[in-house]
């Protein structure tokens, strides 16, 4: 089986954050977990920008709270698989649609559960953040995602209308 890890971006992977992005932006699909890739046509630039999100001295801005964001990574061939970004605390925005937890994966590589691995790889990270429930949303239609969630453990709390995205979000919890 291939070795996958989860890895913070670097330089070394601007090649495959920029296939992945292309990727992205040709499906038409929502680039949930990826730190805004899809806002920066220059790799190295979103690579600063994930840097600047590590740590509250050096957020970008006061309504973002700190965030880890990792690449899931297939050893054998370097190829980008997903991404997850890992949030330290809740503001009042991701208290109510977006949680602790978002991920993605590359279009061309899905249902091969590479979501759930990402997912539980990052729990460890959790842990050491002292995060004690971990808040994951999806939107209410997207049962792969759904299937992740529940897969780690989360425990439906309810849904929620996202007005400004015309959505409705299912909200899990996962405890620690």
């Amino acid at each position: 089986m291939n070795e996958l890890i989860l890895i913070r971006p670097g330089e070394e992977h601007i090649e495959e954050i920029t296939a992945y992005r292309k990727e992205y932006l040709a499906s038409g699909n929502i680039f949930n977990g990826s730190g805004g890739l899809d806002m920066y046509e220059d790799a190295t630039e979103w690579i600063r920008h994930c840097r600047s999100v590590e740590n509250k001295e050096t957020l970008p801005g006061p309504d973002w709270v700190p965030a880890d964001q990792y690449m899931l990574l297939r050893v054998t061939d370097g190829r980008v698989l997903g991404m997850i970004n890992v949030r330290h605390e809740l503001n009042g925005h991701l208290s109510k649609y977006g949680g602790h937890v978002g991920y993605s994966v590359r279009p061309s590589e899905r249902r091969k559960g590479y979501a759930k691995k990402m997912l539980s790889m990052c729990i460890p990270r959790c842990r050491e953040l002292g995060i004690e429930k971990i808040l994951v949303t999806c939107r209410a239609d997207n049962e792969a995602s759904r299937r992740t969630i529940v897969y780690a453990g989360g425990v439906l709390e309810g849904t929620i209308y996202y007005e400004t995205k015309d959505v409705v979000l299912e909200r899990y919890w996962i405890a620690l």
